[in-house]
């Protein structure tokens, strides 16, 4: 009896033996394909918004970006001539699938909320160009992550040339030419995307997306300083 039990046993175990050779990768569980994240891949929302880099805009938090770059952050207060105040979240370094970046997350903020945070403000620093960067309360910090961002500018490691963008995006639905002390500066525009393309003659290029129903802030101060170039 015990003989047939064994013989049994020893069956089972070549048997299993045998499909664990037939079946691809012995029988361990594939893992997931890796989620691709890449700067000309824009979607539109039924929000009126966008969704870049995995995020959406006016509605990912700032905890929700640092959980999907992996990266430190540094966020400060910049009050600018003029009045006007903006919180930026600053990641020096990410990779997604392979690319290099420095990206900034402008914070969605009421004037109120802003004001609060100047106050509350623990050290103020004046910058080159007049502007000033406060340094934010602990407890502020704590609250800005579960916040969304506004708006996102991504900043590749690597040069990205015309006809990358081009071939990429398409052709821009206007040209707006800059100058400045670094060099020239011409920014592709495609509002149906709510993203300007900054050009530049000596520096890297910076690709910022807004929310597509918000473009006009963004192409308005650029008209005012730049020409717009024909076709």
């Amino acid at each position: 009896m015990e003989r047939y039990i064994f013989l049994g046993v020893l069956l089972f175990t070549l048997l299993a033996l045998a499909i664990g050779i037939m079946v691809p990768g012995n029988g361990k569980p594939e893992a997931p394909p890796e989620a691709v994240y890449l700067p000309w891949q824009v979607d539109l929302t039924a929000s009126g918004s966008s969704r870049v880099l995995g995020l959406e805009l006016g509605h990912s938090t700032l905890a929700e970006a640092q959980q999907r770059f992996r990266a430190p952050y540094e966020v400060s207060l910049f009050a600018h001539d003029g009045g006007e105040r903006v919180v930026e979240a600053y990641f020096d370094s990410i990779t997604l699938n392979g690319l290099r970046a420095r990206v900034v997350l402008v914070m969605a903020l009421t004037p109120e909320q802003l004001d609060g945070l100047y106050g509350r403000g623990v050290r103020i620093a004046t910058l080159g160009s007049g502007s000033r960067k406060v340094t934010l309360a602990d407890s502020d910090l704590q609250q800005l992550a579960a916040l969304p961002f506004t708006s996102l500018t991504y900043i590749p490691k690597l040069d990205l040339s015309a006809e990358l963008i081009e071939a990429r995006f398409g052709l821009p639905a206007e040209r707006v030419r800059e100058r400045r002390d670094e060099g020239r500066v011409e920014h592709w525009l495609y509002p149906q995307l709510g993203l300007d393309v900054a050009l530049h003659e000596k520096g890297k290029e910076v690709l910022q997306y807004v929310p597509p129903a918000h473009f006009e802030r963004l192409r308005r101060p650029l008209l005012e300083q730049g020409a717009l170039l024909a076709h």
